[in-house]
């Protein structure tokens, strides 16, 4: 798979590039060791070295695309449920409130 994306960026085909894209499962990706340990890496080196905001925007992207992905996993495309929207919502809220904490009321 990271050939293929290698490769398609090497060609400038950013349709093929496209599509191998949204054939990834995010969920499957988050659950890769490698994935795990090179965010475990990083999440280190910028706790040692003080960028709590670039900790921030790294566990924010994918905390926000497994939310994403449970929510509309098993639905069509505008059938959703109202338990799941709910915790989208509330997911959402929550990270969004930890980034603007984060970025713009605590100053450091």
């Amino acid at each position: 798979m990271l050939s293929d994306i290698i490769s398609a960026i090497k060609d400038l085909d950013f349709l093929r590039l496209n599509e191998i894209l949204t054939s990834i499962d995010m969920l499957e990706v988050l659950k890769d060791p490698y994935f795990i340990g090179f965010m475990v890496i990083c999440s280190i080196i910028f706790i040692i070295r003080g960028m709590e905001k670039a900790l921030v925007m790294l566990l924010s992207a994918p905390a926000f695309l497994v939310l994403f992905q449970h929510t509309v996993e098993g639905t069509d495309a505008l059938d959703f449920e109202a338990e799941k929207l709910l915790i989208f919502c509330g997911g959402f809220i929550a990270i969004a409130a930890v980034n603007i904490y984060i970025f713009f009321v605590r100053h450091k």
